[in-house]
């Protein structure tokens, strides 16, 4: 199948564990083999190794990595309540002690040497990969070849200054999902028009949700903005209402908007929880599943 009859766009956005239930709806379109249909992947954060392991035909990997790697206690996350980053933050404050609760040299390792991403099959892939990245000095959102150096990228797509390995920070390229955008919208979504838009949310962000949970993202603001600098606060102060909200992506007919409603936890790693999210990502990817076929069948 040549590149111009390749019809879908994937874009999958981040959210840490409840990146399981991508995992699930690309395990979906694997089982399918939706592969030939495929144009480009735009992925950030935990999308991005999702779709690395979709596109090394292993997605039965990422559901392990999740499920008894990524939850074990003290390993990759460290405890991220309110209550222990505020306390967290006022030690920086005082007493400028920098802290890490994401450990992505575990990630890496776990990706190179325990569960190891087919390397090959991904570079040689017609899939077009591209991790969104935020770039530090410049506070740009740049789209990274991810086919190219691909543990590198999409460690760097997730890597979140203090909450990542310090080995991981200060010359990187860092998670492009840390600054709310709608990027992903007007560069993907309204440039390709005549494609098929699969978007992943594994969190529905709504204009409730973001205020319910606004004390948290002031705390984590103002973290950030000792990292970058006022610039980068300012910055996400003005952009913070231009999440990719599901009513904004309703308004689009060619995308096919999927995510997860079994309130499975951000960060940490509740099996039960963790492994239903998992499977209702491959219910609604097989539903999306069907509205494609469907829509090729009527053209």
């Amino acid at each position: 199948m040549g590149q111009d009859q390749r019809d879908i766009i994937i874009i999958v956005e981040g959210g840490s564990i409840r990146g399981v239930f991508s995992a699930g709806v690309f395990s979906a379109f694997q089982a399918a083999n939706l592969y030939p249909r495929i144009h480009s992947i735009y992925a950030v954060s935990c999308g991005s190794h999702n779709a690395a392991y979709f596109l090394s035909e292993e997605t039965d990997k990422g559901l392990i990595v999740y499920l008894d790697y990524l939850g074990r206690k003290d390993i990759f996350l460290r405890n991220l309540s309110f209550f222990r980053m505020a306390k967290q933050f006022f030690m920086m404050i005082l007493f400028k002690r920098n802290f890490d609760v994401m450990d992505l040299t575990y990630l890496e390792d776990i990706e190179t040497k325990i569960f190891p991403l087919n390397i090959e099959k991904i570079k040689s892939s017609p899939i077009n990969f591209y991790v969104k990245v935020l770039d530090p000095k410049s506070l740009q959102i740049k789209y990274l070849d991810a086919r190219e150096n691909t543990i590198e990228r999409i460690i760097q797509s997730s890597n979140m200054p203090l909450y990542a390995s310090s080995l991981h920070q200060k010359d990187m390229y860092v998670d492009g999902g840390i600054m709310p955008t709608d990027d992903f919208i007007k560069n993907v979504v309204e440039k390709n028009l005549d494609k098929q838009i699969v978007y992943i949310l594994n969190e529905k962000k709504t204009k409730f949700s973001v205020a319910r949970s606004l004390w948290y993202d002031l705390l984590d603001i103002a973290m950030k903005t000792r990292y970058f600098g006022i610039k980068y606060g300012r910055k996400h102060l003005r952009n913070i209402m231009n999440y990719p909200y599901a009513h904004n992506l309703r308004k689009y007919p060619h995308v096919h908007l999927l995510f997860d409603d079994t309130k499975n936890y951000k960060l940490r790693v509740d099996k039960e929880r963790a492994l239903r999210s998992y499977q209702y990502g491959q219910t609604k990817g097989k539903d999306i599943l069907k509205k494609l076929k469907s829509n090729l069948d009527n053209n």
